[in-house]
């Protein structure tokens, strides 16, 4: 499927007249993640309907709202604050799948996050379906299962308005919105849900394609498994593997081990487990493979900032980390790695470049993790999106890169590296072999390598931004 580019904006629809507005919204799943989009979905002034299963749905016993309202409440105290205001609290009122499912009729906007299972995301599929307004947009913030096949089974109307809409967590926080439209869905919901989330969500928004965990997640998590491998080859400890991956390049001052332990390390496994099971056609499937020091961490509960261990512990002062031999926590290795004459190198893209032009371990580092990082986002091009700007907001606003891929290639010359990409016999497509001038990605000149054609008017205007 191509990726949609909608030529219109300034609040106005595809077909001249003005964007409709949305008033109410419904998210089904209390979760983490549903909670959260509640939040911000009340922070911009919609009224939004809550909804989650009953504790007898599962077998539990409770009230009827016991577990939805645990959730809300547990959000109303998530730092950092997922509401604006108490006030926007007072926007979202609660109820349960089996008593008040019928409320979602007044919403013009349905986000399903129930649980990962193809199943019941079709059930409550069907549910909607035989609720919702004709009208209404249906959205899933599922990033594991293909949007298209959750429809499955659907009307055609109602195939029309359903779409992934993909949600970083935290949604009121992290810039990133990522949206999927399948190949029945309608422009006109394409162009209404991205300008709402743009202009009423102050989230930046990037088209994806139907194709496991998308963008952001794809190729963040392949670079994430880059930086566990080498830990575990041995060459680099986590205090040198954080050192190397974190403001230094443009990257979260968490770096890999730190953010990871953020994350949750079963998040991470999880999330990469899946991508190995889903991507059986990705020529690089075995990165996802989930490291032994990452899993043994995982089946010891030391998943990470949550139980206050993980990749680290904090010891009474002291920051340990782990050592994946004994994995026990000892104290960060003497390390011969100095980083300060790279800092003071000058800006951003002058750090990459004495990175690249090092023939010390940290430059070792860069290059090799670099270089495989750069062509396989390549790869992914355009498999995953048309547009390698797209690529590159998608890791800056989801995961707080300065540079994406894309424009660290530019900045440390779009030939130099080709090069030194085939000089290692790193597999890129085809249409990297006509990119030798400089500002090729950031310029636009990668889409008409990749598509015969210049950019869309619209997708010129974005690749500035």
């Amino acid at each position: 499927m191509e990726t949609l580019t909608v030529p219109t904006s300034n609040g106005q629809a595809a077909s001249g007249g003005p964007l409709k507005p949305f008033r109410a919204a419904a998210v089904l799943g209390a979760g983490v993640m549903g909670s959260q989009i509640a939040a911000h979905l009340a922070n911009a002034g919609l009224q939004v309907t809550l909804l989650d299963v009953t504790p007898e749905a599962i077998g539990k016993d409770g009230k009827p709202n016991s577990i939805v309202e645990a959730a809300f409440k547990a959000a109303t105290k998530m730092n950092p604050a997922p509401f604006f205001t108490p006030s926007a609290q007072k926007r979202v009122r609660l109820g349960n799948f089996t008593d008040d499912f019928a409320l979602i009729a007044d919403a013009d906007w349905i986000i399903e996050v129930v649980v990962e299972r193809m199943d019941i995301k079709r059930d409550v599929m069907k549910r909607i379906e035989e609720h919702a307004s004709p009208e209404a947009i249906i959205s899933t913030n599922t990033s594991g299962l293909p949007i298209g096949e959750i429809a499955e089974g659907r009307s055609d109307s109602f195939k029309s308005r359903f779409i992934g809409t993909h949600f970083f967590n935290p949604p009121r926080y992290l810039k990133l919105f990522e949206v999927i439209p399948t190949a029945e869905t309608s422009p006109e919901v394409t162009h209404r849900v991205s300008e709402f989330a743009r202009v009423h969500l102050g989230k930046g928004v990037v088209t994806a394609k139907d194709t496991p965990n998308f963008i952001g997640n794809r190729i963040g998590v392949y670079g994430m498994m880059q930086s566990l491998r080498e830990f575990e080859s041995g060459r680099f400890s986590i205090e040198e593997i954080d050192q190397l991956t974190g403001t230094l390049i443009g990257h979260a001052k968490s770096a890999t081990f730190r953010t990871a332990d953020v994350v949750g390390l079963d998040t991470l496994n999880h999330v990469a487990s899946n991508l190995y099971e889903a991507v059986p056609h990705d020529e690089s499937r075995d990165a996802f493979q989930v490291p032994d020091v990452l899993s043994r961490l995982v089946e010891l509960k030391r998943t990470g900032a949550k139980v206050k261990e993980g990749f680290y512990k904090k010891v009474g002062k002291d920051i340990l980390s782990i050592d994946p031999e004994t994995m026990e926590y000892r104290e960060a290795l003497e390390s011969d790695l100095d980083i300060k004459a790279f800092k003071k190198a000058g800006d951003l893209a002058a750090r990459l470049n004495a990175l690249w032009e090092d023939d010390g371990r940290a430059g070792d580092f860069f290059r090799r993790t670099t270089l495989d990082l750069l062509a396989y986002s390549a790869r992914r091009i355009p498999e995953i999106t048309d547009s390698p700007a797209d690529a590159d907001r998608a890791m800056r606003w989801g995961f707080g890169w300065e540079m994406g891929p894309f424009q660290i290639w530019d900045a440390l010359g779009v030939a130099t590296v080709r090069d030194a990409i085939n000089d290692a016999s790193i597999e890129v497509p085809d249409w990297v072999s006509g990119a030798p001038e400089a500002g090729f990605f950031s310029g636009g000149g990668a889409w008409s390598v990749v598509h015969g054609s210049a950019p869309p008017p619209r997708q010129r205007l974005r690749q500035r931004a």
